[in-house]
């Protein structure tokens, strides 16, 4: 009866996993950088699109693996927007099911609900697993290399050479996924001789994945970026790296939805947006370092059960050195470091985090304190990720890039006689949602006019038309919204400006 109340329990939060990646699953447009799976899965053969990413000089080179995956997943269930992000939906609810045999294997059943109760209700996950992009393909590859090296920590003396094969096919796999995946499984290597320090153990283990791994390895490594970090054309800002460390670390925790939207975020007034939500950061603050602490006091408390403090040891050393060798990449590339990029950080804190309560009791007291007030502050991170889910399904403020609308507009009010014209955006997303007329000029402004004689190349383009719409994504981001509307006003005159989630569509007359 105790075990079937467990797997009850089990089945209830799958369930819960379930419902929260694939509720309202279809709800938002696609955004920009779906737009680039759905560009880099193309092709009509993997070799095609395999040929495409290689020959993009971006950040989507070094993870090619999920748009290959993409391609045969569209060839069997279709185009519609539910179907491109069911994958992702449904390798999230995989991690969840991973890290519950993880922590099962490694803990005990307390603990491995906990850990899969945590990341079911995740919002960094339930975001990304609703996300037709391949943050989590990796997460759930990184879940297996982790239950897998799990067969490490057990003191069984049986044959562990199978869980070592398959170790290191699923990190060769993930050295496919991502480079960011490499980062991650150096930082386990190190990790594991750091707190087993079993040298012979480590080759057995660690051979294979760098055998398996070599090839991309030495793709990564003979890239151009491996010369030049910054030539590869990523997202770049001017942020202080505190306050990109600063974000990570919430993202990861409570994810983009609970707090302050982004959006509000970007103009003059974001210290006070900021305090305004001061409530939410207080109770964000106050749990996590309630957290902190008792995962201090039990790291540093000495136990009878040895084999559980080796095993925080593994995740805490897992989680400082990838932090710490993102950091260094983040540095030396000079990328906006966003909680995505430290993807693989939720499964070993979310692992870690029912440590600060469920081992550190005193058999000799009735009730630890210190494990009742952490227990109360998880419970209050799991309350604050399944507001952040409500708020990422309910609240416009959170919506994504809402292409689709735009089109609708397009559609609506561009008569046979008037043009539209892309100035920043993704033209693949115009044609996903039925608009094949739009004249994609994001390039040919960027590197031909250079933000100059706007009007004059906009007027050829669209051989002189009386009234032209211009559509710009992410306005923020393009380097000539500043100018565009002086440049435009030498032949035109605009009419009417339109916006929804990170769109904007500007008509524009001719002057007579």
């Amino acid at each position: 009866m105790r075990q079937a109340k467990y797997y009850v329990v089990f089945i209830i939060i799958i369930i819960i996993s379930i419902f929260l990646r694939f509720c309202l699953l279809q709800n938002q447009s696609l955004w920009y950088d779906e737009g680039w799976s759905l560009a880099l899965s193309d092709g009509r053969s993997v070799q095609e699109n395999l040929f495409n990413i290689i020959n993009r000089e971006a950040g989507d080179k070094y993870q090619p693996l999920y748009y290959l995956v993409l391609f045969y997943w569209r060839s069997a269930f279709g185009d519609s927007e539910f179907a491109i992000r069911a994958l992702s939906a449904l390798l999230g609810v995989g991690s969840v099911i991973t890290i519950f045999f993880t922590s099962l294997r490694i803990y005990g059943k307390n603990h491995a609900l906990w850990s899969s109760m945590i990341l079911a209700v995740s919002s960094f996950s339930v975001f990304y697993s609703q996300d037709a992009r391949p943050y989590t393909l990796l997460i759930f590859i990184v879940s297996i290399q982790i239950y897998l090296f799990s067969y490490s920590i057990n003191k069984n003396k049986s044959n562990k050479i199978v869980p070592q094969v398959l170790f290191g096919i699923f990190t060769a796999i993930g050295s496919f996924g991502s480079i960011l995946t490499v980062i991650f499984s150096l930082s386990l290597s190190l990790s594991h001789i750091i707190v087993y320090r079993k040298f012979k153990e480590w080759l057995q283990w660690w051979i294979p994945p760098i055998v398996f791994s070599s090839p991309m390895i030495w793709f990564y490594l003979s890239s151009s970026a491996a010369s030049d970090p910054t030539a590869t054309t990523v997202t770049r800002s001017g942020l202080p790296i505190v306050q990109n460390i600063m974000f990570v670390i919430y993202g990861i925790l409570v994810g983009t939805s609970y707090g302050t939207p982004l959006e509000q975020l970007r103009n003059d007034e974001k210290i006070n947006v900021l305090l305004s939500y001061w409530p939410h950061f207080l109770i964000f603050i106050i749990a996590i370092t309630v957290i902190f602490i008792a995962l201090i006091k039990s790291l540093l408390r000495q136990r009878q059960r040895k084999r559980y403090q080796q095993a925080d040891y593994l995740f805490i050393f897992l989680i400082i050195t990838s932090f710490f060798l993102t950091f260094l990449f983040a540095v030396a590339t000079k990328i906006n470091w966003l909680p995505r990029h430290s993807f693989y950080l939720c499964i070993p804190v979310f692992i870690l985090i029912p440590s600060a309560f469920l081992h550190n009791y005193q058999r000799y007291k009735k009730v630890d304190i210190t494990s009742q007030v952490t227990k109360l502050a998880t419970v209050a991170l799991v309350i604050m990720n399944v507001y952040a889910n409500f708020q990422y399904y309910s609240n416009p403020a959170y919506a994504k890039d809402d292409y689709r609308s735009a089109v609708r507009y397009l559609l609506e009010h561009r008569d046979k006689s008037a043009k539209s014209v892309l100035f920043f955006g993704q033209p693949r997303l115009l044609q996903y949602y039925g608009d094949s007329s739009t004249i994609d000029a994001s390039e040919y402004i960027l590197k031909t006019v250079k933000g100059k004689n706007i009007a004059e190349k906009v007027s050829t383009m669209t051989k002189n038309a009386d009234t032209v719409f211009v559509i710009i994504n992410r306005e923020f981001y393009w380097k000539f919204k500043d100018v565009f509307k002086t440049e435009m006003s030498d032949l035109y005159k605009l009419e009417e400006e339109v916006d929804w989630p990170y769109m904007k569509i500007y008509r524009f007359t001719r002057k007579k």
